[in-house]
C-alpha cells in the first residue's frame, strides 16, 4: 500500500526526468528545430503526456490509486491541515532564474529574451487553466467552487520548474531537480489543504510544463520573424506590469521593435 499513497508523488517527480537530459546537448535551439523536429517534440511531449494522462485516468475513482483514494488517505493522515506557503512556493524557481542571473551565472538567454519567454508561457499556461476551469466545473475536495480542475497553483509552479531549468539545463542539472521538487511540493501542498484533487495536481503538472517548452521551441523562430520584418536586431523595448489579485495572475506586456 506505501506505493499506492506514495503514487501522485511519484507521478510528479516523472517531470525530474526531462526527455532531453538523454539527447546531445545542441547550442542553436532554431538548428534543433529545423534538423530533428519529430525527436525534439516527441522529447517535449512525453513527461507532460504521461502526467496529464495519470491525471485524467485517476479522476473520480477510477484507477488502481485514484483521486478519491488520495483524498481520502490525506484526510485519515492529515485531517485539518492548512498553510500558505504554496502561495509563495509556486514563484521560488522563477526567483531562482534571476537571482542566479544576478549572481553571476549565466543562463541560455539574455534578459530580454527569458522575460519574453517567461512571460508567453505564464500566459498560455493561464489561458488554457482559465478555459479548462470554467468547462469542467469540476467541484473542489472542499465544496467551495466549481473551478477545481486543473490546479492553477501547480500549473504556475511547474511553469515556474520548466522554466529554470531550461534556462540553466546547460549550467546543472540540480538547478532543474530543485525546481522541480519545489513545484511537486506546491502540488502535494494542494491536495493537502483540501483544494484539489490528485488529477487536479498531475493535470496542472502537465500543462505546465507543456506550455514552456512549447514556447521555448517556437521562440526562436518568432524572434527570428520579427527581426527579419523590423530590419533592426537590437532596437527594441520591453514595458512589463505584473498584477496579483485573488486567484488570479496577470502580467501586462508590451514589446515594442522601433
Amino acid at each position: 500500500m506505501l506505493f499506492f499513497k506514495s503514487f501522485p508523488i511519484i507521478c510528479l517527480f516523472l517531470a525530474l526526468l526531462p526527455p532531453e537530459t538523454c539527447l546531445a546537448q545542441i547550442a542553436d535551439s532554431t538548428e534543433v528545430i529545423s534538423e530533428r523536429p519529430l525527436r525534439i517534440v516527441a522529447s517535449a511531449l512525453l513527461a507532460p503526456t504521461i502526467l496529464i494522462g495519470t491525471g485524467i485516468a485517476t479522476m473520480n475513482d477510477r484507477g488502481l490509486y485514484s483521486s478519491q483514494d488520495a483524498y481520502e488517505c490525506i484526510q485519515e493522515h492529515y485531517p485539518g491541515f492548512h498553510t500558505n506557503i504554496d502561495d509563495y512556493l509556486i514563484f521560488v524557481p522563477l526567483a531562482g532564474v534571476y537571482g542566479l542571473n544576478l549572481a553571476g551565472v549565466k543562463g541560455e538567454n539574455s534578459f530580454l529574451d527569458r522575460s519574453l519567454i517567461f512571460l508567453s508561457s505564464f500566459s498560455l499556461a493561464a489561458a488554457t487553466t482559465g478555459i479548462l476551469k470554467s468547462s469542467t466545473g469540476i467541484l473542489r475536495p472542499d465544496g467551495s467552487d466549481y473551478r477545481s480542475l486543473p490546479s492553477s497553483h501547480t500549473v504556475i509552479a511547474f511553469v515556474s520548474a520548466t522554466f529554470l531549468h531550461e534556462e540553466y539545463k546547460d549550467q546543472s542539472i540540480w538547478y532543474g531537480v530543485a525546481g522541480y521538487s519545489i513545484a511537486t511540493v506546491s502540488g502535494v501542498l494542494r491536495m493537502m489543504n483540501n483544494k484539489h484533487w490528485m488529477s487536479d495536481v498531475l493535470i496542472g503538472a502537465g500543462i505546465g510544463i507543456l506550455t514552456t517548452k512549447a514556447v521555448y521551441l517556437l521562440y526562436p523562430v518568432v524572434k527570428e520573424s520579427l527581426v527579419r520584418k523590423s530590419g533592426n536586431k537590437r532596437n527594441s523595448s520591453l514595458t512589463l506590469a505584473p498584477y496579483i489579485s485573488h486567484d488570479h495572475y496577470g502580467i501586462y506586456l508590451q514589446y515594442h521593435i522601433h
